[in-house]
């Protein structure tokens, strides 16, 4: 199952919460003028003094700030490691290569094993539907970024709709070129921090982002697997690589959500399980493995614990995530009406619905990234019925959907910060800098004015 890798450089947690004090110092003195506000400002003002009292309340204490140190201080000495740096390296260049090959042969194959191998035409593509499937995707990752925008608001109360994006680049980048989507959380965590998000918040919001896509995605992938066995459309082979799939997520994620709410139960369940997983010589070291293990945990439970005061941006954070897999799940059909009817079976919006979940649920367990490999055989599997000669196409276009882009995303976010964006960073830091300096600047000569003020009319008053 997914795991998070916490990394990040440590800012330090004391000017986080003299910029809280600073924000609610700020919101108190437009408190004051109130009076001189509209409606709309006086209910926002409102709204924002609420928050700023939520997030004094949510202030960690000295010893979890200790924890979060540690934590950040341990990951960056992870990270730093040449040697690991390089082997991961070396395997990303490996897959993303085999991915290319993985491609380049299932069309050959398509060529010379397929009787109805179609050769792609522009002329007979359906491009309106070419711009719906781009429309889906682009809501897709719409609501990506409005979920980590959420959480970065209400961590910081500051809209940041471009970290917001980049930091959702980041996070999907690193999930496609690491085994098992396992990567991801850490180097966004890791952004998040260097971006100015103090380290609590950036540790926080990755962690939270994963709990509640993984609730969703077992709610909508659990319905579509029920639904595949009620309308018979599924295939032997994917029903069986589905169940397989949703099984071992609603154990892993059950089993997570378990041991955060019981700890010292859960401490027992995990000792025993990697104590069992050491003597099958599957893990060698006990006290490394535990330790990651119960690291994880405890993020977990500090996540169940933070977010069980706010039921509402629980069920909003849920709910957002669904709508994000209905949007994924709905782009095959429209990829489907891309192409000329081929004379097979006609498809429906409810079967091809179905089929996407049952994909992912297929391939969500085998070790590559993406997926890659059942991804396209399931593809293949359930559609060639519907699209003959065109499968090949199809299934390029779905992976570049649910694959290829997030790759092409996280590179261009990461080119872009390397030529441009992390000098812009820089400057617009030391440019706010400057204006707070200016400002108190601007505050102090204005209480020197009034002081030497008030000491003119006392003289004048005495004359």
């Amino acid at each position: 199952m997914i795991k998070l890798n916490v990394m990040g450089e440590n800012k330090n947690l004391v000017e986080e919460k003299e910029k809280t004090k600073q924000n609610f110092d700020v919101m108190t003195e437009n408190a004051e003028t109130t009076g001189k506000q509209n409606f709309f400002s006086r209910i926002k003002n409102k709204y924002k003094e609420k928050q700023l009292a939520r997030l004094q309340k949510e202030q960690l204490s000295a010893e979890e700030n200790k924890k979060v140190e540690e934590k950040l201080e341990e990951a960056t000495k992870e990270v730093n490691d040449k040697s690991n740096a390089k082997k991961k390296k070396i395997l990303n260049i490996f897959y993303f290569v085999f991915n290319i090959v993985l491609v380049v042969g299932i069309l050959i194959w398509n060529v010379f094993t397929t009787d109805d191998f179609t050769p792609l035409r522009l002329i007979d593509i359906n491009f309106l539907n070419i711009f719906l499937v781009l429309l889906l995707l682009a809501g897709v990752v719409f609501v990506d970024v409005f979920t980590i925008h959420r959480m970065i608001y209400r961590k910081t109360l500051r809209s940041r709709w471009a970290l917001s994006y980049k930091g959702l680049g980041i996070l999907r980048y690193y999930d496609a070129i690491i085994p098992m989507s396992g990567g991801g959380q850490a180097f966004l965590a890791t952004y998040l921090n260097s971006r100015d998000v103090p380290a609590s918040p950036a540790l926080s919001i990755p962690m939270g982002k994963l709990v509640f896509q993984q609730i969703a995605w077992i709610i909508v992938t659990f319905v579509c697997l029920v639904l595949s066995f009620i309308n018979g459309t599924s295939q032997t082979f994917v029903s069986v690589a589905s169940i397989i799939g949703f099984v071992l997520a609603f154990v892993a994620v059950a089993f997570i959500m378990f041991v955060s709410l019981s700890k010292k139960l859960g401490q027992k369940l995990v000792s025993w399980g990697i104590k069992l997983l050491v003597k099958m010589h599957i893990l060698k070291d006990y006290d490394k493995y535990y330790d990651k293990v119960m690291n994880f945990v405890s993020d977990y439970q500090n996540i169940m614990k933070e977010y069980s005061h706010a039921k509402g941006e629980v069920i909003l954070q849920i709910s957002v995530h669904i709508v994000r897999y209905i949007l994924m799940y709905s782009i095959p059909y429209f990829i489907y009406l891309c192409f000329p009817y081929q004379g097979g079976a006609i498809g429906n919006y409810g079967d091809f619905f179905i089929y996407a979940a049952l994909i992912e649920l297929a391939s969500s367990f085998i070790p590559l990234p993406g997926g890659t490999g059942m991804n396209e055989i399931t593809f293949a599997a359930l559609f060639n019925d519907y699209l003959g000669g065109y499968t090949f196409w199809a299934m390029l276009m779905w992976r570049f959907c649910s694959y290829y882009f997030d790759l092409i995303q996280g590179i261009g976010v990461i080119i872009y910060d390397t030529v441009y964006g992390n000098r812009k960073y820089r400057w617009v830091k030391k440019k706010f800098a400057l204006q707070e300096e200016s400002q108190e600047f601007r505050k102090m000569q204005i209480e020197s004015f009034r002081q030497e003020r008030n000491k003119r009319r006392k003289k004048q008053k005495k004359v």
